[in-house]
This record gives C-alpha cells, structure tokens and sequence, in this order.
C-alpha cells in the first residue's frame, strides 16, 4: 500500500472564530464571564484534538467546527480538498445519513400541521405496499418498519454498485431491491437499520402533501434554517469548493467523489452541504425547542426504544437497544448525546449535539468532516474506521468530561 499522505506543514490552514459573550445561557454577568472564560479555554484544546487526528490518521482533509449555545467556538479546515488545492471551511462534502434527520422533522412538522400522522398505517397513502396497513410512519422513521435494507443485498444492490458506482437508482428501484428479499421481522417487531425505510417514508410524504421531497425539504427545512450552503442534487453534482473524497470500497484506491449517490436517501433529499450548515441544522433541530416544538422535539431525542429489539439471524443491526445505542426519530441517541455519523464514498463525517439542560456549559454541538489518504486505511475491509466521528468524540468527552459521548 503506498502512503500518500499529504506533508502535514504545507497544507494545513485553519480558520478561527472565537466565542463571543452569547454563549453563556445564564442571567448574571458574573457566571457568563466564567461560561466566556471556560469557552475561551477550550479553543487550543478543540484544535490540538484535531491536529493530533490529522496527523495520526494521515487524513487528507479535516474540517470541524464546534458550537456553544448555538455560538461558534471553534471552525477549523486543515489538509487538501484535491491535490495542491487546501481544504476550506466552505467546501462542500456529502452530507448522507444527516439528512434522515431533516427527513424526520419535515415528517414531524408535517404531523404538526395536521398533513400526515405519525401513527397511522402508511396504506393510507401507499396502499399497493406490502405490509402498508401494520407500518407507520413512526415506524419508518424509527427504523422498526422492517423492511430490508436495499444496501445490505448483495446481489439486488451491492454488487451492481461495486460494478458501477456511476449507476442513477430510483426510489422504485430501490424500494424494489428491499421487497426483492423476505422480511426478517413484522413491523414494529424489532429495531434494524434500513436505507429503504427512510426511501418509502420520502414517498409517503410525497403523497400526504402532494409536493416532491425536494419542494418539502426546501419549504420546511433548508429555506427556515438559512442552509444557503446546502443542496440537494439526486446525481453526482457537487458545487465548488468541492471536497474531494477518495476511498478503496471496489479494491483498489480512487477518487469517489463524482460516485452516483442516488442509492443513498429519498430523492429530494441527497444531500451536500458545509460545515457549517451541518453544524448549526443540528444544533437546531435537536438542541433545543424553537425549529421543532417541544413535543416534536421530545418526540425526535426520547429514548423510548431502551429495551426493545432483539438479536436475529441474518441482521447484523438487530439487538437489544441500550442507554449506550438507541434510536429515536432520524437520530442516534447515544447516552445524553444525539448523533448521526455518515461513513460513504470516501466521505467520513459526525455531528453531535448534547442537548440544553444535559451540561452545564450549556448546548453542545460538534461537526467534524474528513477524506482520507491510503495510508488512513490499514485494512481495507468492511467496516472501514469513520475518523470523524472519533474525533467528534475526542472533542466531546474533552469539553465536558462529566457527561461524554460513548465511543464507538
């Protein structure tokens, strides 16, 4: 394997915000000059996290940044976006996973609006789905549906992808895939990670509201969130600054970064974004109340699944949830912390957001995105390590060591 790891002292390049008297969430100016002191204090201690995991994975590009109550603290771009051109905090990476999260809550304020409900079986809309009249849009949304996921079949998806990653895949090809193979349990039966789930609850919500994904995702989430450098492409586009992904998933070391990501998530909502935008979306939906209701939000971070799921032949996903690994609507909830952690097409990325009312230095939301070089990988096996989130978490479990994050 050759190292191609980029020369550390050339391409770094850094960009810092320092907090600003918001970010203490207290009434005197006694405790927000301590909140200010404390945040101050930890902006060597988020950039010699991420400078030690640039230089110990030998990544080609790490771009973080990290918010206080909602204030930037910490944004920082270190290593190459492609060869010889620096990463930038503004480029663009593929968002993934994240967007179940937007997903979700255009599902809840949908609810809220009386569009759709949550707990009504999906035959309301898509009557011709097999086992539409037991699963509900909760159940989409929660990954308890039980409809296989489309990624994990060797033969409908996995192997037509290794041969072609350029191929365009509809939602009816990929729902298709998923309905190709028996379920492995009824719905609301047991807890399993399914891209295919989040595929129908799109088409759905296509159905209830009459508008295409992309209308109600600009509508109801990226328009309200001022995510101007968001966008949603279900081909290969990505605009400049683009970040540059590069992966060895087919066996041999490649620039991923023009891959057809239409397998991925409903269309309207694949997805790439900055920094940025991921971290302050995040932040909002989860964080705290004001975007989602405080039921809705509730709704999104309880973890109500503890206890419930089961270990089952054939479903690597499957087991019993715990306080350490739950799922609530289009998140992961991981202790008192909420996740999603994208791992794709050379793209690796985390955010995270402890909650308001979980620390006492306030709300907490980390955003980490990273490439790799070859000598990031030593196996190139499945799974390959997501060093983002690693990071994310070093951060975390540094800034409040009395309620850190799992790591995984």
């Amino acid at each position: 394997m050759t190292n191609c790891a980029p020369e550390k002292s050339r391409l770094r390049r850094a960009v810092f915000l320092l907090p600003s008297l918001g970010l203490a969430s207290v009434s005197d100016t006694a405790s927000a000059q301590v909140n200010t002191a404390w945040a101050t204090d930890q902006i060597p201690v988020v950039h010699e996290i991420a400078e030690q995991q640039f230089d110990r994975h030998q990544l080609n590009s790490l771009i973080l940044q990290v918010l206080v109550n909602g204030e930037v603290l910490v944004t920082k771009a270190m290593g190459e976006a492609m060869t010889g051109v620096p990463a930038t905090a503004d480029g663009h990476f593929r968002n993934g996973a994240i967007a179940l999260t937007y997903v979700a809550a255009l599902a809840l304020r949908l609810s809220e609006e009386g569009l759709v409900d949550l707990d009504v079986p999906v035959a309301r809309w898509m009557p011709e789905l097999p086992g539409a009249d037991q699963t509900t849009l909760r159940m989409l949304a929660n990954m308890t549906a039980g409809y296989p996921d489309h990624v994990a079949n060797e033969e409908g998806f996995v192997l037509p992808f290794l041969d072609n990653p350029f191929l365009t895949w509809s939602s009816d090809d990929l729902i298709a895939v998923s309905l190709s193979t028996p379920r492995i349990f009824e719905p609301g039966a047991n807890w399993d990670y399914s891209h295919s789930g989040y595929v129908i609850l799109g088409q759905v919500l296509e159905a209830a509201t009459g508008e295409t994904m992309d209308v109600l995702m600009h509508r109801y989430i990226l328009t309200p969130l001022k995510m101007s450098g968001t966008f949603a492409h279900d081909n290969a586009v990505i605009p400049e600054p683009a970040i540059h992904g590069f992966t060895a998933e087919r066996g041999i070391w490649e620039d991923a970064t023009f891959w057809n990501p239409s397998w991925t998530l409903p269309s309207g909502s694949i997805q790439v974004t900055t920094i940025s935008d991921a971290a302050r979306s995040f932040d909002a939906i989860t964080g705290h109340d004001g975007f989602l209701s405080a039921n809705a939000r509730q709704q999104m971070i309880e973890p109500a699944l503890i206890g419930f799921g089961s270990p089952l032949p054939g479903c690597p996903s499957c087991h019993e949830m715990s306080a350490n690994f739950s799922y609530g609507l289009g998140v992961m909830l991981q202790g008192d912390w909420v996740f999603q952690t994208p791992l794709f097409g050379g793209y690796a990325a985390s955010v995270g957001t402890l909650p308001e009312g979980r620390a006492h230095v306030g709300r907490l939301t980390i955003a980490v995105a990273a490439t790799y070089t070859q000598a990031s990988v030593s196996d190139w096996a499945e799974p390959l390590p997501n060093w983002a989130d690693e990071t994310a978490r070093l951060i975390a479990r540094a800034l409040v060591p009395d309620n850190p994050p799992p790591m995984r």
